[in-house]
C-alpha cells in the first residue's frame, strides 16, 4: 500500500505539470526545475527509517548527478535550433548525457 501511495503521488506532481504546460509554460517550467522527485525521497526516506548520515549522502550523490543531466538541457534546444529533428536531437542529446553520467560515476568511483 505505502508503495502504491508513492507512485500514485509521483504520477499527480507528473500530470500536474503537464496539464500546467499548456496553460503557462514558464509557471510548469518553474515547478519541474524544482528538485521535487529528491524532496519526495527524502521524506520517504525519513519515514522508512533511513539515518541523517544516509539521508546526506543521498543529497550529495543527487547534486553529483545533476550536473551531467544538465548537458541534456543544454545540448538539446541547440541542436533544434539547428534543424535537427525532435527524435534525433533528444536522441543525441539523451546519449550525450549518457556519455557525461559514465564520465561522472568513473570520476567519482
Amino acid at each position: 500500500m505505502y508503495f502504491f501511495l508513492k507512485v500514485v503521488f509521483s504520477a499527480l506532481i507528473i500530470a500536474t505539470v503537464t496539464k500546467l504546460s499548456d496553460k503557462t509554460p514558464v509557471a510548469a517550467a518553474l515547478l519541474k526545475s524544482l528538485p521535487l522527485t529528491s524532496l519526495l525521497v527524502f521524506f520517504f526516506m525519513k519515514y522508512e527509517g533511513r539515518t541523517n548520515d544516509e539521508i546526506k549522502q543521498m543529497s550529495w550523490d543527487i547534486f553529483y548527478l545533476v550536473i551531467p543531466s544538465l548537458i541534456l538541457f543544454i545540448l538539446f534546444p541547440i541542436l533544434l535550433d539547428k534543424g535537427w529533428t525532435f527524435s534525433t536531437a533528444l536522441a543525441i542529446s539523451i546519449l550525450v548525457m549518457c556519455g557525461g553520467y559514465m564520465m561522472t560515476l568513473k570520476f567519482l568511483s
